[in-house]
């Protein structure tokens, strides 16, 4: 059933080009004998692209029975599909289309559950792990990373995203206690620093009135 119906292409080239080939044998039966195969393979090219035999070709193509005939299974669309993504063409036809934002989400929106099973799998592989750790720590992603998070697009997405989990009441949570502790240690430390400074301006007082003890004592004993 399923070559039957990858032949239907075929066959129906081969009847047109027989219709074709024995119209003009019986027009030039008297002047030379049957066209040769180019002259008739030409003949059928021209007939398909002209008007009236697109017409034809749609017609039949919108009756149910012809369509239900030509009818392919999954596994034959499939096949085509995957040799028709292999060629340069259509790679460079792909390549262009991704650029358009539309066509990019629509794609990713398809694939998208197929792409997170595929890196949960990969997230297994010891490989696939390593490489990813070298990728990561390579200067030129870092660099890029950090230009990236520089643009008015990915900060403006950061705040979206900021923005979404403070709602959230347990991150709203975390966040103020992480927050609190931030602003103590800060103080500590601040605080630990002017101690420290006091201490040394202290010291340097006593110093100073030793000193002034010591001159005091020497005026005396020279009078």
């Amino acid at each position: 059933m399923r070559s039957r119906r990858k032949l239907w292409p075929a066959a129906l080239v081969a009847v047109l080009a027989v219709g074709c080939g024995g119209s003009m044998e019986a027009d030039v039966s008297g002047a030379g004998g049957p066209q040769d195969y180019g002259t008739t393979k030409q003949m059928v090219i021209d007939i398909l692209h002209s008007p009236e035999g697109r017409k034809a070709i749609e017609e039949m193509a919108k009756d149910p029975q012809f369509r239900q005939q030509i009818a392919i299974s999954e596994a034959d669309v499939a096949k085509a599909v995957e040799n028709t993504l292999q060629t340069r063409k259509s790679q460079s036809f792909l390549t262009e289309q991704a650029k358009d934002p539309k066509f990019a989400a629509a794609l990713a929106k398809a694939v998208q559950p197929e792409l997170i099973q595929l890196q949960k799998q990969l997230m297994k592989d010891p490989e696939y792990q390593k490489d990813l750790l070298v990728l990561l720590k390579s200067p030129d992603f870092t660099k890029n990373v950090q230009q990236l998070l520089q643009t008015p697009e990915m900060r403006g997405q950061i705040m979206k995203i900021m923005t979404e989990a403070l709602q959230t009441p347990s991150f709203r949570m975390q966040f103020e206690d992480a927050l609190k502790n931030a602003v103590a240690e800060s103080i500590q430390a601040a605080g630990g620093k002017q101690q420290g400074g006091g201490q040394g301006q202290g010291g340097q007082g006593q110093s100073g009135q030793g000193q002034g003890g010591q001159e005091q004592g020497g005026q005396e004993q020279g009078g």
